[in-house]
């Protein structure tokens, strides 16, 4: 199997190299994920904690029992779907990759959502649970991805090799943006897209600069907000002077309110560069 990613920057293209996705093409799919992962990391956890908690219908250890066998509940399940493809399915899997290999966006997804629900479940077990334990598996997330985003960022800025094969990316080629490996590995296995979407965007990658630059941009832009609110939430639910309960709705409720917010700013700068990208390209390729 061939270890080495398609270069395609040596050769001059008279077109730029497409895409077989389109996020406009995809909008109602989209919308239902979306909604669906919005149940399982925000509403449905706000919406069984409050009202069990101020009309004292149940005990906090019982509350907590409820809110905790809903959380990723969804997010579980797409996992597991993930998993099953990866493993059964060679299509999807990166360029490279031996049999039976998992891709690096599904490797960290499983740290981060392991370690957050050993948060979780720490913090419910006792009869009087640690509320401000429980609020934290969502920052705690968010956190972990903006630190991964960000050592990607300052790595390619460096110019670094891979230490380790990072996807479709063998061991000793340049790290590319962080983005650049979860778009890939997302669409690619949970689009179905599959070897052809990973061929396609890495040959726009190796192809056009402005593409190149797109993702770095992007890569920071979600790296250094997600570190400050990741942490700075964390360090806000410990405040003794923030009452539990207010702690468990910040917990909960502001890192999905900021992706609410950089998901469509990060949507309407990328449909800009893709359209300055493909109008210049005629003109100056290497721009």
């Amino acid at each position: 199997m061939d270890n080495h990613l398609p270069n395609v920057r040596e050769h001059n293209l008279i077109s730029l190299p497409e895409l077989p996705y389109s996020l406009w093409d995809h909008k109602r799919n989209i919308a239902i994920i979306w909604t669906l992962l919005a149940l399982d990391t925000t509403i449905l956890p706000l919406a069984l904690f409050y009202p069990l908690w101020y009309t004292k219908a149940l005990i906090p250890a019982y509350i907590f029992a409820v809110t905790t066998s809903v959380f990723g509940l969804i997010s579980g399940l797409e996992w597991a779907y993930r998993t099953w493809r990866l493993w059964r399915e060679e299509y999807v899997r990166p360029l490279g990759g031996k049999r039976k290999w998992f891709d690096f966006f599904h490797l960290s997804y499983t740290f981060g959502y392991t370690v957050s629900l050993i948060e979780l479940i720490i913090g419910a077990a006792p009869h009087q649970p640690i509320v401000r334990l429980c609020a934290l598996p969502v920052p705690t997330f968010v956190l972990f991805f903006g630190i991964e985003l960000l050592l990607f960022a300052i790595l390619d800025a460096s110019g670094v090799k891979a230490p380790i094969r990072i996807s479709s990316v063998p061991k000793g080629s340049s790290i590319r943006p962080g983005l650049y490996t979860i778009v890939e590995d997302v669409i690619a296995v949970d689009t179905g897209k599959g070897r052809e979407y990973r061929e396609a965007i890495n040959a726009r990658y190796e192809a056009s600069p402005r593409f190149r630059r797109m993702l770095r941009q992007l890569t920071w832009f979600w790296a250094v907000p997600a570190v400050i609110v990741g942490g700075g939430v964390i360090a806000i639910v410990w405040i003794q002077d923030v009452t539990q309960t207010v702690a468990y709705g910040i917990g909960w409720g502001i890192p999905p309110a900021w992706t609410v917010i950089w998901v469509p700013l990060t949507i309407l700068y990328a449909r800009r560069c893709l359209r300055i990208e493909k109008a210049a390209w005629g003109n100056d390729p290497k721009a």
